[in-house]
Parts: C-alpha cells; sequence; structure tokens
C-alpha cells in the first residue's frame, strides 16, 4: 500500500488540499472501530462506524441470541485489517474522483 504523500506526488497544490481535506473527512480510526466492536458489538456498533448498515441493523435486531456477541469477538481480530483496507478504497476513491476532476 502506498502513503499518501507518494500517491499525492503528480497533484496540484490545490488538488492536494482537496485529497487531504476528503480523505480525512472519511479516514475510519482503528482504535475507535477496535472500542466500538469490544464494547458495542453485541448491538452492531462496529458495523454502523464501519458503514455496514445491515449487518449493523442484523446486530442490533438479534442482540438477544447474543450470536452478534459471539461474531463480534471474531471482529475483533480482523478488524485492524478491514479498517486498513477500507481507508486503502477510500484513499484510491478519492484520487480517482480528483482526476476525473482534470479532464
Amino acid at each position: 500500500m502506498q502513503d499518501d504523500v507518494t500517491l499525492m506526488k503528480g497533484l496540484s497544490d490545490s488538488e492536494r488540499v482537496m485529497f487531504q481535506s476528503e480523505v480525512n473527512a472519511r479516514r475510519k480510526d482503528g482504535t475507535v472501530a477496535l472500542l466500538l466492536c469490544l464494547f458495542f458489538g453485541l448491538w452492531g456498533g462496529h458495523q454502523f462506524y464501519m458503514g455496514d448498515t445491515k449487518k449493523g441493523i442484523l446486530y442490533a435486531v438479534f442482540f438477544w441470541t447474543f450470536i452478534p456477541g459471539i461474531l463480534a469477538i471474531i471482529d475483533l481480530f480482523g478488524m485492524s485489517g478491514r479498517v486498513r483496507d477500507y481507508n486503502a478504497a477510500v484513499t484510491a476513491e478519492v484520487l480517482q474522483k480528483i482526476k476525473a476532476l482534470r479532464a
């Protein structure tokens, strides 16, 4: 995965500002995701935070079965990778949109 500085190399100053502000606004924090998973995983808090509303609703509806709690414990182990993948996808999407604005 490339860092933001490498990705911004071919951008103008105004495009860099636009890139940074958009990426920072949409980027998810791994610590927040882990804490939500740990403390609110039974109700799907981490799913809502990561933008997966359908799974979040399923977790919230079936919280009384404690199955979402078990799934949240499993999700804890993959959450950092999921956040990293989400942030990489956001970065690529924003970069693509900025380059499309040039044309």
